[in-house]
């Protein structure tokens, strides 16, 4: 049996890593403080920065999932699911039980080419072409593109 597990948008690892693991959706502090990406002078300390945000969020996830392995025994039983596996009939264990089969759990990782994308398209045009500074493009992303509609079109298109 699969266990249900975690779902992570990761498209808020290159969120966070340029906003020092600040989410300004939600307005509080969620990734680790990893610098004002406005001061990174090069690709290499952005991308340090986005392998920080995914380890912390690598890490979460998997707290997570091990966390409803232990626990979701204890508060959510599958009587019905357990009634459709010939093992739990016969041994009378709840499909979900730590004493029985466990199958695996996974987390499921999603919008990654996002951050592909993303990230080549600062590496391009803040620093190898530098037709945009960092603090353009925080200023930018923190203002939704506002009055930015070339500057979001390349980066769209890069």
């Amino acid at each position: 049996m699969r266990m249900a597990s975690a779902t992570a948008n990761t498209a808020k690892i290159i969120e966070y890593a340029l906003f020092s693991g600040y989410d300004p959706v939600v307005k509080m502090q969620m990734g680790p403080q990893t610098g004002d990406a406005r001061n990174f002078t090069n690709y290499e300390e952005l991308y340090e920065a986005w392998k920080k945000q995914m380890r912390w969020l690598r890490d979460i996830m998997a707290r997570t999932v091990n966390l409803g392995r232990a626990k979701d025994p204890e508060f959510f039983g599958r009587p019905f699911l357990s009634a459709t596996y010939e093992r739990c009939v016969e041994s009378g264990i709840d499909a979900v039980s730590p004493e029985g089969e466990r199958g695996n759990s996974w987390i499921t990782w999603f919008t990654w080419v996002e951050n592909v994308d993303s990230l080549a398209a600062v590496k391009k045009l803040v620093f190898d072409e530098k037709k945009y500074t960092m603090a353009e493009l925080i200023d930018a992303l923190a203002n939704n593109w506002e009055g930015k509609e070339e500057m979001r079109l390349d980066f769209v298109k890069n």
